[in-house]
């Protein structure tokens, strides 16, 4: 039997784990793209929405942001 996963999207605390705020929304945007296109979701869930199930998938660590050397190089030095 498969869990079906209930999900209240706490952006702030996305931010903590993942703080490119920038990258965030176009990494959800191109899984959401794929969900709706071909593949398939990690995570079960009553929603349909493939923005909500992408944003799930983000914030339970089964996608993962590629290249972040290159977005760390983004993030402002401020005192």
């Amino acid at each position: 039997m498969e869990k079906i996963v209930k999900f209240d999207l706490k952006y702030d605390e996305l931010l903590k784990k993942i703080p490119y705020k920038y990258a965030i929304p176009v990494v959800v945007a191109k899984r959401a793209e794929a969900i709706r296109e071909y593949a398939r979701p990690f995570v079960i869930t009553d929603d349909e929405n493939p923005v909500s199930i992408a944003f799930m998938e983000l914030s339970m660590n089964y996608i993962r942001i590629k290249n972040e050397e290159i977005l760390k190089a983004l993030i402002p030095k401020v005192k």
